[in-house]
């Protein structure tokens, strides 16, 4: 039996010489004899893959994305780490915030892709490359729902100064310190394509329940309109409200987004982006709601606040439209938003909701506006006694519809920047003439500290937060820094005062007060503000407020409000 298996070997050693001498002279044909070997890394040097090709969001405009659609926020990876919201700048999915992630993928990229060393290519490999690619995203898909907890709160202190014509005209402002807003949000992604958010407010609710804020789905990636959102949202209207909350360069928006804009309503919304992110357009249909009356206040209004609850009540009308377009007639992309030129508009029909001309919820037009600061209960209705009142008030009168148009320009300029829009209202009042109001802004800042302010393309307005070159008292690195530092100016302009309303359409005549309800007038305000950013998430803002006031009945008055906000958000 040995020599049989002797025999074996002999019988095929030979074939295993002669194969191994072929692969070899094979070897040697294709191998010049000066060259030397050959390595797969030389052939790959890291430089060509830089890792910086991949930026994570080391500013607030960096954060940005590079389409509507992030691929890491829809491709969470095993090692998603999640960096706080307001890293990344607000957007039509998330206007509260927005989220960043790192993948596995993105890391993957910085090298070669195995298996095609000296360039000469691999099938086997390159299947196992999509192999691999295939099992990441299906383990990405797998990780899908997609949910994030976001929140801040807004701490204001106020003190008034007021002349003895204002004093008789609005009461004695009374000072005060309180939460302006403290919001809990959800927020996420149920599919791919598919996101939500849930917030309430829990600082500015009333009527002894939290408000709703932003509670929507959406459905993106669809074919000619890009985005659909369902639920209740920042409707399309002017470039003040689209602004972030958390995020602004003063404490409160512009008298006259107060006085025009509905806001928040419940509706359905269309959004699209140009391909180059140089260009917007949104349309929206929403219910307009109607104005309340309990018999002493205004409890529930249709302009310039929330709809609180979330919910349009009214037997006829109530239907209305919005539209709004933007584009970047000027953009540097090497620059990170710091140099852009903003121009916009916008249109908006509402017909006016509520149950016939009588009663607590006839169908009524009234706006408003407070002097751009508010301390106090919210559920006041405009009181003095409540807190901060409403130094103009149009009244409530009978009204069938209305027309509003703005038009709006915006720019960044290294470390300056500026913002301002125009707005016009026509009423169409009942029995008589259309009733029109007017009014604007125009807000300019500048950091001392070197800094800019981001600005948001998806949805198209200036994003008043930086990342400080220098975080205050950044002990962790070794080093005190003083944080981002701004001054900032506002002009606002508020003419409330037409007079040709028909005496029969005023209802709710008597209010409580001061100030009572008319109280029509022109307003004028200007506002300094000094900016503190300790870091990216925490600042405190300075505002005085001066308010030149022109009432119909009383005639020109001033006042004066210094305060100050402390805000964090996570």
């Amino acid at each position: 039996m040995a020599r049989s298996r002797l025999r074996r070997t002999a019988r095929v050693l030979p074939l295993i010489l002669a194969l191994l001498g072929s692969l070899t002279r094979t070897a040697l044909a294709d191998t010049p004899l000066s060259a030397p070997p050959a390595y797969p890394q030389a052939t790959y040097p890291q430089t060509a893959y830089p890792t910086t090709s991949y930026p994570q969001a080391a500013s607030p405009q960096a954060g940005y994305p590079a389409n509507p659609y992030p691929q890491a926020a829809y491709y969470p990876q095993t090692n998603m780490t999640a960096a706080p919201l307001a890293n990344a700048p607000s957007s039509p999915y998330f206007p509260q915030s927005g989220i960043q992630q790192v993948s596995h993928m993105q890391q993957d990229d910085d090298a070669p892709p195995d298996g095609l060393a000296g360039g000469a290519g691999n099938l086997a490999a390159m299947q196992n490359q999509i192999a691999s690619l295939q099992a990441r995203q299906k383990a990405a898909d797998e990780k899908l729902p997609l949910i994030r907890l976001s929140g801040f709160f807004q701490w204001d202190t106020g003190l008034f100064s007021q002349t003895p014509n204002n004093i008789a005209t609005l009461g004695d402002i009374q000072n005060g310190s309180g939460f302006r807003r403290a919001r809990l949000q959800g927020l996420g992604y149920v599919t791919e394509f598919t996101r939500y958010s849930v917030e309430m407010d829990f600082g500015d609710a009333g009527a002894g329940r939290p408000s709703f804020q932003d509670v929507w789905g959406e459905q993106a990636n669809l074919p000619f309109v890009g985005a659909v959102r369902l639920g209740q949202y920042r409707q399309p209207i002017t470039m003040d409200s689209w602004t972030n909350i958390r995020h602004l360069e003063f404490l409160e928006r512009s008298a006259p987004f107060q006085a025009f804009d509905p806001f928040r309503r419940v509706g359905a919304m269309a959004w699209q982006n140009s391909d180059n992110e140089m260009s917007l357009i949104a349309a929206s249909v929403y219910g307009t709601g109607a104005t309340f009356w309990n018999g002493t206040s205004t409890t529930y209004n249709t302009l310039g606040v929330d709809n609180r609850f979330a919910t349009q009540i009214g037997d006829q009308g109530g239907i209305s439209f919005a539209t709004r377009a933007s584009h970047l007639l000027y953009y540097d992309p090497l620059a990170e938003n710091r140099y852009l030129l903003h121009v916009g508009g916008g249109y908006n029909f509402s017909e006016i909701g509520g149950n016939g001309t009588t009663g607590p919820g006839a169908r009524t037009y009234e706006a408003r506006a407070i002097p751009e600061f508010f301390v106090g209960d919210p559920a006041a209705g405009g009181a003095t006694a409540g807190g901060t009142p409403f130094v103009v008030d149009t009244g409530r009168f009978l009204a069938n519809s209305y027309n509003f148009y703005h038009a709006e320009l915006a720019g960044n300029w290294g470390s300056a920047h500026f913002q301002g829009e125009y707005m016009i209202t026509g009423v169409n009042q009942m029995g008589g003439p259309v009733v029109v109001y007017q009014g604007a802004y125009l807000q300019a800042g500048y950091f001392l500290t070197g800094e800019s302010c981001g600005y948001n393309k998806q949805m198209g307005a200036l994003d008043y937060n930086v990342k400080p070159f220098a975080d205050f008292f950044g002990v962790k690195t070794g080093m005190c820094g003083w944080g981002a530092w701004e001054l900032a100016g506002r002009w606002s302009y508020l003419d409330l005062s037409a007079t040709n309303i028909n005496p029969a359409n005023q209802t709710g005549l008597g209010s409580a007060g001061p100030p009572v309800s008319p109280n029509p007038g022109v307003l004028n305000e200007s506002t300094v503000a000094l900016n503190w950013w300790w870091n990216l998430y925490t600042r405190v803002q300075f505002n005085w407020i001066h308010g030149m006031l022109d009432n119909n009945a009383n005639g020109k008055s001033l006042f004066d409000v210094f305060a100050v906000r402390f805000q964090t958000e996570f």
